[in-house]
């Protein structure tokens, strides 16, 4: 294995980022009295439209004209004279205001009861199932909204937000397929509208379709290039489509940005190292550890990959700069992957007495540490004491999730002593315990050297 596949099979193990869109539906903010534009489209459904809407008597006309001035100036006033007013025999209509203030005022279970009452009195009535959607929504009821909505949709024509929230349902529902129809058509009635866009994004993505979301990911970038959060999500979508070099470029603008959190910095020292800019790799998980952002276990990983790159001196600093961030958060088995990975890094730099002074203080914490007894064997072996790496590989042998690559060791070292029976015998021990292609070709090799001797 070259060193660029082997990288590639050793990067991104962090995964994609985290972010609320992936992790929930986002919050509908433009859906809220805390907006000015919505507090003035919800006005406008106070007023009756058309024959969908219930007429009120010439008796209930001073009752109306009583009530309008205070909807906006004192609605709980306005509530309070309904609540007293209202009955089986009035209009409709007052039991559909009565529910838009409940509504407007947080009391969505109480809006809901007034708009199915209204409903009762005037069952053709378009905008008291649409605002009942809209309560229902408010009450995380997706499966009734979505009743109420789509009725409303059958007597009338809807706009953008009446399928916005449509769509909004679904995803919630986990239909995101659905959702995504819902939403191209809200986009097309109100095409300003980013809560729709929102929603057409995290369709695209719960689809896996990641071209596309990349190409709407463009469009909130253009429109808030300072959001950290686009640059992000974009990163994520370009390595679902295995374009690490971009991810790792957006996610190099979010640290320019100054918004890199712990794990992006995490995921573009992987990213980096991927690429082979292990200088920059090693500067991002410094960071990343510093903001608590980065795993121990996966920078020891990541040290124990630039062993193998020969990248000895970066495997120091990265290692030194964990021992010196992170020493209070390793576990007692992270020491001593610790301690096994000094005790490599000696051994390629041939300070074999460091080495044994690494893994000596390591078998003694954990006389059971199969990765020491190991690196032990490896030692001696480089020393050309062979009878001590055999004791060492012999006592791996016995360890669990150690034994297969003791039993290699061990066929190795009587392949160097030219006892090729010996080798193809413990080939086969491994092989019984894990299978390998590789292994078989050389069981193949030691046991045609056999018969040739």
């Amino acid at each position: 294995m070259n060193t660029r596949s082997y990288l590639k099979t050793l990067a991104i193990s962090a995964g994609l980022l985290t972010s609320s869109l992936h992790a929930q539906v986002y919050d509908l903010t433009e859906q809220s009295f805390d907006n000015p534009e919505f507090r003035a489209y919800f006005a406008e459904s106070y007023v009756a439209k058309s024959e969908t809407n219930p007429n009120i008597t010439a008796e209930e006309k001073g009752l109306f004209d009583e009530i309008v001035p205070l909807i906006g100036s004192d609605p709980k006033a306005a509530i309070a004279r309904l609540e007293s007013s209202v009955g089986p025999d009035s209009s409709a209509a007052f039991d559909y205001i009565l529910g838009n203030l409940y509504y407007q005022e947080g009391q969505t279970k109480k809006s809901v009861a007034s708009y199915q009452t209204a409903i009762k009195k005037f069952p053709n009535y378009a905008q008291a199932y649409y605002n009942m959607g809209r309560a229902f929504v408010a009450e995380n009821d997706y499966q009734n909204a979505l009743k109420g909505l789509q009725k409303s949709l059958s007597i009338e024509t809807g706009d953008g937000t009446m399928y916005g929230l449509i769509g909004y349902c679904y995803l919630n529902m986990d239909m995101p397929s659905t959702a995504l129809d819902a939403y191209k058509v809200a986009i097309m009635l109100a095409p300003d509208s980013k809560d729709w866009k929102l929603g057409q994004l995290q369709c695209l993505i719960a689809l896996e379709r990641s071209q596309e979301a990349i190409g709407l990911l463009y469009e909130f970038i253009k429109a808030e290039p300072n959001k950290a959060d686009w640059w992000k999500l974009q990163a994520n979508q370009f390595l679902a489509v295995n374009e690490r070099s971009k991810a790792a470029a957006n996610l190099t603008v979010v640290k320019d940005l100054g918004k890199a959190d712990g794990p992006s910095l995490a995921l573009l020292g992987d990213l980096f190292v991927n690429e082979g800019l292990v200088e920059p790799a090693v500067d991002s998980y410094t960071e990343a550890m510093k903001l608590g952002g980065a795993r121990p276990a996966r920078i020891i990983e990541v040290v124990n990959s630039l062993i193998y790159m020969d990248q000895l001196g970066n495997a120091k600093t990265l290692l030194s700069n964990l021992e010196s961030v992170m020493s209070a958060q390793l576990t007692e088995s992270q020491e001593m992957s610790v301690l096994n990975v000094k005790a490599r890094l000696a051994m390629q730099e041939d300070d074999t007495d460091g080495a044994a002074g690494f893994l000596a203080t390591l078998v003694k914490k954990d006389p059971l540490n199969g990765g020491a007894l190991l690196s032990l064997s490896e030692l001696e072996k480089k020393r050309g004491d062979l009878a001590k790496a055999e004791y060492y590989a012999e006592n791996a042998t016995k360890l669990k999730g150690y034994s297969h690559q003791a039993y290699i060791a061990l066929a190795q070292l009587n392949v160097g002593k030219r006892d090729y029976a010996a080798a193809a015998k413990y080939l086969r021990e491994a092989q019984q315990i894990d299978p390998k292609d590789y292994v078989a070709d050389y069981l193949l090799r030691i046991e045609q050297a056999a018969l040739r001797m």
